[in-house]
């Protein structure tokens, strides 16, 4: 870490998927910022325990400032995934309507001519699937469409023949879920490097600011960030030196803590001093717990897994106001996953396996692949979505107190990344303090960076290390998603 006489321009507190995104279009924007990640490891909170599903924002609220930037970021993923070699399948996805659904919502009529829809056989199309065809339309995704129950049983042979229909929403994109915040980092560690900041490192893990001992000076606009070490992470041989508990001053801080970002604005407000320039939060960080249980076909040994017996697109449920539901899909590994659940809960960390819910997502699995193949269970995690009391994005500028909250990103936030990390850069940053430097041509070419190591180099060199981490640039980092995970060490599908 440099001396603690430099100044920086924003300190980022979180290393998910979301704060390694606005470090990066932060790094892109010519800014002097670091990120600070109280674990061991990156991304290994929520960001490490999601589905991987790039999702298009059907079921984002109309109008809310989720769906705008969900749009903006897929808008830019296939970009992004194509100059890192993170790997992705661009198979869309289906909304599917069963039998065992329930039709309680079926009284409430859509508002909306049926010309609107562009579809000639509209009259077929259930209420519920009506809506949802109806909302993808209006979100952007116009080349979604109906399909009857044979037309989905031909595109998805793997799934029971029990579909009443199915909404086929074409944008939507399964990725590797680790890697795409690897690229992240890598790419934010190489901007940094080549605009000259020399071996001064841009992330650190295993550290953690202390509000309530940190301070702002409300005169010079500047924070002064108590720090201490939580850790020594996989690169500590390069972190020992100058991370001993101390200050370091910025002119912004960027709270992206994720289900605790109600809890550091809170601390954060305390200390601030006047009550006007950082109010506590509007909100309050709802966890939401989300299990999956993971699936495989026993196959011979140096067989592949016929495609035909697992389900190309990811098969999701009609969505709810509070949930998308349980989804059933193959990862790029060739497994087939089943989640995430949606239980409210009050701890923060609790993310033990409750069997009797694993044993309803085999359930549901069966329900929906049908006994066409047989599946047995490889593996299960559960995790912690941050949601809170409101259904949009909290992300909130305080400008005297050149403080911005990034809460409530719920369960889209791998999707949106790109476009809140650009959200944060073009839009509430300059409002504080806008870049010290001169953003030149050689940090724009680096738009194009230097791509991740192809993933079976990855899945080998994984394998061979035997500690779960790989070498990326010079630095170690920890592979913290199961899916990623347990497709390296099962060395299928992509890893094969």
């Amino acid at each position: 870490m440099q001396p603690i006489m430099v100044t920086y321009d924003a300190v980022i507190i979180g290393g998910g998927v979301i704060g390694l995104s606005i470090l990066r279009s932060s790094l892109l924007s010519g800014y002097n910022t670091i990120l600070i990640e109280r674990n061991a490891d990156l991304c290994d909170g929520a960001s490490g325990r999601n589905s991987g599903v790039i999702c298009t924002g059907v079921d984002a609220p109309s109008g809310s400032l989720e769906r705008a930037l969900i749009r903006d970021s897929i808008s830019r993923v296939r970009e992004f995934c194509s100059a890192f070699n993170v790997p992705m399948r661009e198979c869309g996805s289906l909304v599917c309507l069963w039998p065992w659904d329930d039709d309680d919502e079926d009284e409430k009529k859509l508002d909306v001519q049926e010309e609107d829809l562009d579809e000639s056989n509209i009259s077929n199309i259930h209420e519920r699937l009506k809506r949802v065809l109806h909302e993808s339309h209006i979100c952007g995704d116009r080349d979604a469409s109906y399909l009857s129950p044979e037309e989905v049983a031909g595109l998805e042979p793997a799934l029971s023949t029990k579909c009443r229909g199915a909404v086929h929403i074409p944008g939507e994109i399964v990725v590797d879920p680790w890697l795409f915040p690897l690229a992240l980092a890598t790419h934010s560690r190489e901007i940094a490097m080549n605009a000259g900041r020399g071996n001064d490192d841009v992330i650190y893990t295993g550290r953690e600011v202390v509000m309530d001992s940190s301070t702002f000076d409300k005169e010079k606009g500047l924070w002064n960030l108590a720090t201490r070490r939580t850790t020594y992470d996989n690169n500590s041989s390069a972190n020992k030196e100058g991370v001993e508990d101390g200050t370091i001053t910025s002119r912004c801080v960027i709270n992206a803590a994720g289900i605790n970002s109600d809890m550091v604005q809170t601390s954060a407000s305390s200390v601030c001093g006047d009550i006007g320039a950082l109010p506590p939060p509007t909100f309050e960080a709802r966890p939401r717990r989300g299990q999956y249980i993971i699936l495989a076909e026993p196959k011979e040994e140096g067989m592949q897994q016929p495609r035909s017996t697992i389900p190309t697109r990811p098969i999701q449920p009609v969505p709810s106001q509070f949930t998308k539901g349980i989804f059933v899909y193959s990862t790029l590994y060739d497994q087939i996953v089943v989640g995430p659940t949606a239980q409210d809960q009050s701890s923060r960390t609790d993310t033990e396996i409750d069997e009797i819910v694993a044993k309803e997502l085999a359930a549901h699995a069966t329900r929906v692949l049908g006994t066409k193949s047989e599946y047995s269970k490889v593996g299960e995690y559960c995790g912690i979505r941050p949601g809170t009391s409101k259904r949009d994005y909290q992300i909130h500028l305080h400008y005297p107190a050149n403080f911005i909250t990034v809460g409530g990103i719920r369960s889209t936030g791998l999707t949106a990344s790109l476009g809140i990390g650009r959200h944060l850069v073009q839009c509430l940053l300059p409002a504080i303090i806008l870049p010290q430097q001169e953003v030149d041509e050689s940090i724009q070419q680096q738009l194009y960076p230097t791509p991740l190591p192809d993933v079976k180099a990855l899945a080998l060199q994984y394998n061979e290390r035997g500690d779960g981490t790989v070498l990326v640039g010079g630095y170690v980092y920890k592979v913290t998603h199961p899916l990623t995970r347990m497709g390296w060490d099962a060395r299928t599908g992509l890893a094969s």
